[in-house]
């Protein structure tokens, strides 16, 4: 359980005021100072009764806030709540291994300056929450944040503490990535399975809060992949940057549960009714309509490939003939789906033996659809 290992305030020290700001909605808040009352409608008088949840394994109501614990907190408009009360220049925090939701000392202390002797920190996953999560710098006076622990164990912060942990090696970088009201999701990169449990999310806020993330708890992905929404709003704005490429005759297509399909090309911003989930997938391009193209290489010698489009699914011949009209080859006879398709022919006849040098016809038929073209074969 995270227990913050000091004395409450008992009034006798000096005494120091500070500023917390909010927005209206969800935060998470902390205890900034050692305070006579630590009830939150007495530090915070815009909140919403009833709504202070703490955090152990899961949610649970309070009425007080304790030293270095994070809560949830609902307030009616965007404000700030003057506190006083004796400053918190050290803490030391016991967290539980998973999730905690803890809160610092009264100076802002950034996140590679939080003492962790036992290297329990999962690094990178030190979020706090404005409308949505966000990856922590520091850990600010007022404020709670959450700290995924991979042990049992103590971490202290201190005013005083100059960086002690190793730099966040961030691995998004060269991703796709999409922002769901502010909060960025990733994909297209294959993240080592060992790295994992650093680009995993926190529990998912209380209800009436936003939070968009993976199936699974985490803000990254492959390539098909369903995502989860919560959001107390009618409409939800998704911005896109697509750097890595889907692949040839693919792109990346994000869908609703109600069936629309949004194309993700390059960068742009969509707004869609608000739904509990979206399939981000890799999908095939169809073409718009038959075609058969011509055989790359050519001349060649012994091998080419031969391509052509299906619009829809149909079944395929694609048979060689030489200049006389007579039949070399079929090497496709076939239903196939429809997409963009190809196939090698190697310079056999239909036993298998090589042909003469020459020029050569080749005649794709569907039921819809014939076209024929010359390739020239050098020996």
């Amino acid at each position: 359980d995270i227990g913050a290992l000091e004395s409450p305030y008992d009034g006798s020290g000096g005494s120091t005021e500070l500023v917390v700001e909010y927005l209206e909605g969800w935060n998470i808040v902390g205890l900034p100072l050692y305070v006579e009352d630590a009830s939150y409608g007495t530090l915070f008088s815009d909140a919403v009764d009833g709504t202070l949840y703490g955090y152990e394994s899961s949610y649970y109501g309070s009425d007080v806030l304790d030293a270095g614990n994070g809560y949830w907190l609902v307030f009616t408009n965007d404000g700030s709540a003057d506190i006083s009360g004796e400053a918190i220049t050290s803490l030391t925090i016991s967290l539980s291994e998973g999730w905690n939701l803890i809160a610092g000392i009264s100076s802002p202390v950034p996140v590679g300056s939080i003492s962790d002797p036992g290297g329990i920190i999962v690094s990178g996953t030190i979020y706090g929450y404005s409308s949505s999560y966000y990856s922590a710098v520091a850990i600010e006076p007022g404020k709670g944040y959450w700290l995924n622990a991979s042990a049992d164990g103590d971490v202290t912060f201190d005013e005083g503490l100059a960086r002690s942990r190793p730099v966040f090696e961030d691995m998004t970088a060269g991703a796709n990535r999409l922002t769901i009201n502010g909060q960025d999701l990733y994909f297209g990169i294959e993240i080592p399975a060992d790295k994992m449990m650093s680009y995993s999310l926190p529990p998912k806020p209380p209800s009436g809060a936003f939070d968009v993330r993976f199936k699974g708890n985490t803000k990254i992905r492959g390539e098909n992949s369903e995502i989860e929404v919560m959001s107390p709003y009618e409409t939800i704005t998704i911005s896109y940057d697509v750097v890595l490429d889907a692949g040839e005759y693919m792109h990346w297509v994000l869908s609703t549960g109600s069936g629309e399909e949004h194309t993700l090309e390059g960068t742009g911003e969509i707004t869609v009714p608000t739904e509990d989930t979206f399939t981000l997938e890799r999908k095939a391009i169809i073409p718009i309509s038959y075609a058969l193209h011509q055989n790359y290489p050519n001349p060649f010698n012994p091998v080419t490939t031969l391509r052509y489009d299906l619009p829809d699914d149909n079944y395929v011949t694609l048979t060689i003939y030489d200049l006389n009209g007579r039949e070399i080859n079929q090497i496709i006879n076939t239903s196939q789906p429809a997409g963009h398709h190809s196939v090698m022919w190697n310079s056999t006849d239909s036993f298998g033996k090589p042909v003469s040098a020459g020029i050569y016809l080749y005649q794709i038929k569907t039921a819809d659809f014939v076209q024929t073209r010359k390739m020239v074969l050098l020996k």
